[in-house]
């Protein structure tokens, strides 16, 4: 089971390595980043309160809205948004989405919300 620390460095990593993706090149991949981003912030805080890694996306999700409610809406957009990205065609995905939008809509008002809760949480 890995450490707490060890989900912090993913997470740290997998957001560097965001940063560096261009939102007009490969707007979906910007956004699966930044939802496994989220999975390894979420993995963190079942870590800190000494719970196994999740199972899956289910059951993580259902742990964010059991224990963590305050950002489960964040972080089921950004789950849900990646689906998106991730396994249907490029024309629905742009049907919702359109490059400029990708780094307001899902990272700033969703992933950024869920680093700020998870730094706070782990932290108190």
């Amino acid at each position: 089971m890995p450490r707490a620390d060890q989900h912090r460095i993913k997470a740290e990593r997998n957001r560097l390595f965001l940063s560096t993706i261009s939102v007009n090149n490969h707007p979906d991949w910007v956004v699966v980043v930044a939802f496994y981003t989220a999975v390894h912030l979420a993995e963190r805080l079942r870590a800190a309160a000494g719970h196994g890694d999740s199972t899956g996306h289910d059951d993580r999700l259902t742990y964010i809205q059991l224990e963590h409610p305050d950002i489960h809406t964040h972080y089921h957009i950004v789950q849900n948004v990646s689906m998106l990205a991730r396994y249907q065609s490029n024309s629905d995905f742009f049907n919702q989405f359109q490059c400029a939008e990708i780094p307001d809509r899902s990272i700033a008002q969703r992933l950024d919300p869920i680093e700020e809760y998870v730094t706070k949480w782990i932290t108190r």
